[in-house]
């Protein structure tokens, strides 16, 4: 299974930080390390990769408009530097407008001054994550697609279990193939973790907009040979445990917000 990776959105005075899934798909807010200097910012980022456990780490870079790098970019990776000499793994994506994407995103949600003052740094940092999954991705299935024979045929899966994950540019909708053969088109609500595993929560579109939308629940399994699959969630007790977590992360999600 993939690890986990942090993400910084670097300032002067403010470090926003948000972090992957396990299985990389969601990008969520962890906290805003207020600046004090690298040595204690450096350390802070190295304890948050052990509490979250991965030893990679993606910056925003701040680039000119015309894609050329300027003294603020040479502070991120000077920063940076820092934290390969932790020991950290250390990967840059472009972040031009992500701070204004983040601002926007706050005021769509009715977020007052304040509060987007307290928090803008690290949906920034989201957005910088989110936007380097979304491409790693899109970049891997076109990698995936030139190596695909002709005569390659999507339904010859596994139909003891549902697996296929179909994202050519992920949008929060995933599609699943059953035994029967029938694809089956999700919305993505939320990725939990409990005892090492990770679980989505997924609602069928068809179902979206009903008063009571029903989720379904799947364990993301490691195949053993580097790859992953989809299974259905059927202990009842387990389930339990995974719903009474949800619920909790979707009310710290509505109080960060």
């Amino acid at each position: 299974m993939n690890e986990r990776i942090l993400c910084l959105d670097v300032g002067d005075s403010r470090i926003g930080v948000a972090v992957s899934d396990p299985t990389r798909l969601i990008a969520s807010p962890v906290e805003v390390i207020q600046s004090v200097g690298w040595g204690p910012d450096s350390r802070r980022v190295a304890a948050l990769c052990e509490r979250y456990e991965t030893r990679e780490v993606l910056s925003g870079l701040p680039l000119n408009m015309d894609g050329t790098e300027g003294p603020q970019a040479r502070k991120v990776r000077n920063f940076c530097a820092q934290l390969e000499k932790l020991g950290l793994i250390v990967y840059y994506q472009d972040e031009r407008l992500t701070t204004v994407t983040a601002e926007e995103a706050l005021l769509e949600a009715n977020v007052s001054r304040r509060d987007r003052r307290q928090v803008v740094d690290k949906v920034a940092a989201t957005v910088i994550l989110q936007q380097w999954l979304d491409e790693r991705r899109e970049a891997m299935k076109t990698q995936e697609d030139k190596h695909m024979s002709d005569d390659f045929n999507r339904d010859a899966m596994d139909d003891e279990e549902l697996e296929g994950l179909e994202d050519d540019a992920f949008d929060g909708v995933i599609e699943l193939v059953g035994d029967d053969g029938e694809t089956v088109s999700f919305e993505l609500a939320g990725v939990v973790e409990h005892e090492g595993q990770s679980y989505l929560f997924m609602v069928p579109l068809e179902d979206v907009d009903a008063e009571e939308p029903e989720a379904v629940v799947m364990e993301v399994v490691d195949d053993g040979e580097g790859g992953e699959f989809y299974e259905a969630v059927e202990d009842e007790d387990l389930l339990a445990v995974l719903f009474e977590r949800f619920q909790e992360m979707m009310e710290d999600e509505g109080e960060e917000g």
